[in-house]
């Protein structure tokens, strides 16, 4: 059942999928032009459409489902409140991470091929990490919290932080004298910070499944 309620999640969110992933291979390739102006326009472009793939997926998975009453229809199908846990939980990453590794794989080989310095692979990688983190949490909240304005204020509060961390990040020592060589250095602020970046998604996946799992019925 689980497996059933994330490829409905993925056929219903296909098309819309498509449209985000043209869009961000146009970001990528503005990147890849070189110029100054034209890369920090597709950089740009390329967060602006994370952040609305990311959103728009737990917007119109859970809370709009929610919304409009669909519950009563989950509960008449042989499921029980951790099978629609993992289902939405499983089908917001897949859909969410099909547009995140292309821009993560589509930077790093930016990086890598072109002469781009090879240092800054650490610092996207960080990011992109991050970027993960954000979506993680957010969906996470969401599907803990029944209230849609405690879901609301999660996610824009979270979306705040992202430009405080991308200029944190930047200038943390470690990472910022690498930025511009040509040496790729896992410094130990990059690794600490891979590291933090993946616990903070797994104990946020669970808490949510542990508050999930409370529930004795979806009401």
């Amino acid at each position: 059942m689980v497996g059933k309620l994330i490829a409905k999640d993925w056929q219903v969110y296909q098309k819309q999928l498509a449209g985000f992933v043209a869009g961000l291979l146009l970001a990528l390739a503005l990147v890849g032009m070189g110029t100054p102006l034209l890369a920090a326009a597709g950089s740009l472009l390329l967060l602006v459409l994370l952040l609305v793939v990311g959103s728009y997926a737990i917007q119109s998975s859970v809370m709009l489902e929610r919304k409009e009453q669909t519950q009563p229809f989950v509960m008449s199908l042989p499921v029980t409140p951790m099978d629609v846990f993992w289902g939405k939980l499983l089908a917001n990453l897949v859909i969410f991470l099909v547009p995140f590794l292309l821009v993560s794989g589509g930077l790093l080989a930016l990086v890598l091929t072109t002469p781009k310095p090879d240092g800054a692979v650490p610092w996207v990688i960080v990011v992109a990490l991050f970027m993960l983190a954000n979506f993680c949490v957010s969906l996470c909240v969401v599907i803990a919290v029944d209230s849609e304005g405690w879901n609301v204020f999660a996610m824009l509060a979270l979306m705040t932080l992202i430009g405080p961390f991308l200029y944190w990040v930047t200038w943390m020592p470690g990472i910022r004298e690498h930025l511009q060589g040509d040496a790729i250095v896992w410094s130990p602020q990059v690794l600490a910070l891979i590291g933090g970046e993946l616990a903070v998604i797994g104990i946020g996946i669970l808490i949510a499944g542990w508050l999930h799992a409370r529930k004795a019925s979806f009401l």
